[in-house]
């Protein structure tokens, strides 16, 4: 049975962690991704492997046993594939951290339909108030027992030991709030948006918490659908050919046809996004962001950042330098360095000893 404690998504680093950071571990569309960065509360990345699946979606447990010979420790921090976990808004009063997460496991056994004992639950917290009833604005992360275990277990056999599952969101959110735990950067406002193949999450970070996420039906895959409407080729051409534009120049008849393609299929993705703005600038009254960034698989698709900037008017949609150098930096030439960032972010996810609980 996987332990409550398990599922914990506070992207808080306020805490004296262990010597040895821990692993990293998204489950991509395509496989594996795993990241180390060099001892706690660094930015270096110390090593990033790929293990892709198998034919049938499945996990290599020899071949992920060869690739932890290069990393330190094997406590990880575990983002399982996206569908596998249900992000749902709820008002609930704020009580101490286990009434609170019995209080959201029995919400969100009736949200999915399950049976209470077969649901994992996480709340988060994303108001700083309650309200006239007592109650707190919160994002309920749930999931099947079944489902996570069974997704664990392959990691269990190669040695890994999780210390957390958490929402790939919540990485991609916390590669990006690494520089904002000082207490004068606590009102810091940035969005994240994590554009993956299936879909896109929309983060709000301020300081170094989670203030607001929406999901986008938006993502890579769509993009692909479009250019390859447009150039009369199929999907896994097309994507070639977008993800292509982030390593190599494309001729720029195609290229023009990539951006094309990009904004007509982010149009939605845009409107998400600004309505995120606009709820914690004027709903919530928490400030307006500073700035956005892009990350995930698609995260770089061209045409992209003009999209968002017109969605966000004021806002400029930029890269994080140092994030993007020590991606870069890690992951070679020929890699996609956005698409590390939930696994770097994951890598960043703070240890506490025995007896402290995170909050």
């Amino acid at each position: 049975m996987i332990r409550p404690e398990v599922l914990t998504m506070s992207i808080r680093s306020i805490f004296t962690p262990r010597r040895i950071p821990p692993i990293g571990v998204e489950f991509s569309e395509d496989g594996l991704r795993l990241a180390q960065v060099a001892s706690p509360g660094s930015d270096v990345i110390r090593q990033v492997a790929f293990v892709p699946f198998g034919p049938d979606g499945s996990v290599d447990v020899t071949e992920l046993r060869k690739v932890l010979r290069g990393f330190r420790g094997r406590q990880a921090a575990i983002a399982p594939p996206r569908g596998d976990l249900t992000i749902r808004p709820a008002r609930l009063p704020r009580l101490e951290n286990q009434e609170l997460r019995e209080a959201a496991r029995w919400e969100a056994a009736g949200l999915l339909e399950l049976e209470a004992d077969d649901v994992v639950a996480e709340p988060l917290v994303v108001s700083n108030g309650v309200d006239s009833d007592g109650l707190a604005e919160m994002l309920i992360v749930a999931g099947s027992v079944t489902t996570i275990e069974s997704r664990l277990e392959p990691l269990l056999q190669a040695g890994l030991h999780p210390i957390g599952v958490e929402p790939a969101f919540v990485g991609a959110g916390r590669a990006f709030t690494m520089r904002s735990r000082r207490s004068d950067e606590q009102g810091r406002i940035r969005v994240v948006v994590d554009v993956a193949d299936t879909e896109s999450w929309i983060v709000v970070t301020r300081g170094d918490s989670i203030v607001f996420a929406k999901r986008s039906d938006v993502g890579g895959s769509m993009f692909d659908a479009e250019l390859g409407a447009a150039l009369g080729i199929d999907d896994s051409m097309a994507r070639r050919t977008r993800r292509e534009s982030d390593r190599r120049g494309l001729e720029p008849e195609v290229l023009a046809e990539v951006k094309t393609a990009v904004r007509r299929a982010a149009g939605p993705l845009g409107d998400e996004a600004g309505m995120a703005v606009r709820y914690v600038t004027v709903a919530a009254r928490l400030g307006r962001p500073e700035c956005l960034h892009l990350c995930g698989e698609a995260g770089g698709s061209p045409g992209l950042v003009e999209t968002l900037s017109a969605a966000v008017p004021g806002i400029p949609v930029e890269q994080d330098e140092l994030v993007v150098s020590r991606l870069a930096e890690a992951c070679g030439p020929d890699a996609t360095p956005l698409a590390w960032a939930t696994a770097y972010g994951l890598s960043l996810r703070p240890v506490v000893d025995a007896g402290r609980q995170a909050a």
